[in-house]
């Protein structure tokens, strides 16, 4: 009866081993589907939003509709003015999304090309770049941000200057340590060996490892660079008014609070609901790329 019981403890063990995982990746899925929806909704009504029927003129103002909450003809309430919130959002996120994308692609090519060579150069140009790397990531990225847009003025071009600071040095890095464990490969070992030059190597073999890892972090520093944005526009150090972007939206209901809550709520929570789903898409994307690769 033990061993018979035992067996039975042991089929049950497995069995659950083998039930038990497909629930949470279930749910991983349906959360996964969610937040690329979400993503995908949110840059195209921003981007179509101009051309949109539904969506109102974001700067025009009211004077019979002024701090109202939520309603059916304004879906997000109204400003302190009068204006139509939800239209704000929209038009708040052209200038977000395009100063996280530009970030990112800058990030992705200067701190990818910087990460491409030092690990696999190596030696100085390995030195080197890992010394830059410290340096920057050793100052408070805000603070840093926030002096040189203080210094330079408040443009849209100094914004991105300026935050591209917090992308570069942690993509290299992430980069780098890629590179430096594809570069030990067998089929990268072979091409040096035949005399293939480097560059060669490094776009052919070394470059499509690593894109796949460096695609999954994008989508992480995309969200990181958004609440770094929003954060400089809540401070007032962002592109100058009257133009628009979630943070100064953020910041124009806190001024009055009581009577524009949802000011405050609503736009906060399109920034916590797109981070959130660039964060898990992300880190989706990554788990999936370590799987192929722990496979190779």
């Amino acid at each position: 009866m033990s061993n018979v019981a035992a067996e039975m403890a042991v089929k049950n063990a497995r069995a659950h081993d083998i039930t038990d995982p497909q629930r949470p990746r279930s749910r991983r899925n349906w959360v996964f589907i969610f937040a690329t929806a979400w993503l995908i909704i949110v840059f195209v009504v921003v981007a179509l939003g101009r051309w949109l029927p539904f969506i109102d003129d974001p700067t025009e103002k009211n004077a019979q509709a002024i701090s109202q909450g939520p309603s059916w003809d304004h879906w997000f309430g109204t400003a302190t003015f009068g204006q139509d919130v939800f239209a704000r959002v929209v038009e708040g996120g052209r200038i977000s999304l395009f100063v996280g994308a530009m970030v990112t692609f800058i990030g992705i090519f200067v701190g990818g090309l910087l990460g491409l060579l030092a690990g696999y150069l190596r030696g100085w140009v390995d030195s080197l770049v890992r010394l830059l790397i410290s340096v920057t990531l050793s100052i408070p990225a805000l603070l840093l941000v926030i002096f040189i847009v203080s210094i330079r003025g408040q443009s849209l071009t100094n914004v991105i200057l300026a935050v591209s600071l917090l992308a570069i040095p942690a993509l290299a890095r992430i980069v780098r340590a890629s590179t430096l464990q594809v570069a030990d490969r067998d089929y990268v070992k072979a091409a040096q060996v035949l005399g293939v030059k480097k560059g060669s190597i490094l776009v052919r073999e070394v470059l499509p490892n690593v894109m796949p890892t460096l695609v999954s972090f994008a989508f992480l520093t995309f969200g990181i660079i958004l609440v770094a944005e929003s954060s400089l526009s809540f401070l007032g150090l962002s592109v100058e008014s009257p133009t628009i972007t979630w943070g100064s939206i953020i910041a124009e209901g806190r001024i009055k609070f009581s009577d524009t809550p949802h000011m405050v709520f609503i736009p906060g929570a399109v920034l916590f609901l797109t981070v959130l789903s660039l964060n898990f898409v992300g880190d989706q994307l990554l788990k999936r790329f370590d799987i192929k690769e722990s496979g190779l």
